[in-house]
């Protein structure tokens, strides 16, 4: 919303070019992310190099702006000056009261579940599978990282008690570290994704 940008960017309020931010990082959804590594806020910023892209360019070569932004606004990614601006941005997505943050993205409607499983997130495969997805014509209209419960997990799959062979090696895996849930938009004219998807068994 305007309001929780407002708060976000609430640094930048006396720059020329405020309104025109607050107008743009609420064009639309976006993807928040907690990176957790040694001294991980300046790795992120070296990472996503200089503010401005066109300046990237000569700073950073490499960086992320370089590679996916267009210029001081559109420049991809967003990354806090300070482990404090970074503990209070993350507190706006992922409140640690257990209160909700912005609301996300799921339509609801004309739509279909992906979960990408705890050993592809482990092996870095998330960005990859995302992007099959996309090329595939099929669009991401919400997405979280989420660890599940066993309990939550054998209620999920449920439908396949009794059924599936593999059902228990089912709900150990879903269980065994973060996975991914997508809402799926089906493209016009409509695609199956579970035959996208492929069959259970590679």
């Amino acid at each position: 919303s305007r309001k929780e940008a407002a708060d976000f960017y609430v640094d930048h309020q006396s720059k020329p070019f405020y309104n025109e931010l607050l107008q743009f990082i609420t064009s639309g959804p976006i993807v928040a992310m907690e990176i957790l590594g040694d001294d991980a806020v300046c790795k992120w910023k070296t990472l996503l190099g200089p503010a401005n892209s066109a300046v990237a360019e000569t700073d950073a070569p490499d960086s992320i702006r370089v590679n996916f932004g267009h210029d001081g606004l559109r420049n991809a990614a967003h990354g806090p000056d300070s482990v404090a601006s970074a503990a209070q941005e993350l507190e706006l997505f992922f409140p640690s009261s257990g209160g909700r943050g912005p609301v996300n993205s799921a339509k609801f409607t004309n739509c279909t579940c992906c979960i990408i499983k705890p050993h592809a997130v482990n092996e870095g495969l998330s960005g990859k599978i995302i992007k099959a997805i996309i090329n595939e014509g099929f669009q991401i209209s919400a997405l979280q990282m989420f660890n599940m419960e066993r309990s939550n997990v054998e209620e999920f799959y449920e439908i396949y008690k009794g059924v599936v062979a593999e059902y228990v090696d089912m709900v150990t895996e879903l269980c065994s570290g973060p996975c991914i849930a997508m809402e799926i938009i089906q493209p016009e004219p409509p695609k199956v994704f579970r035959d996208f998807c492929g069959p259970s068994d590679p």
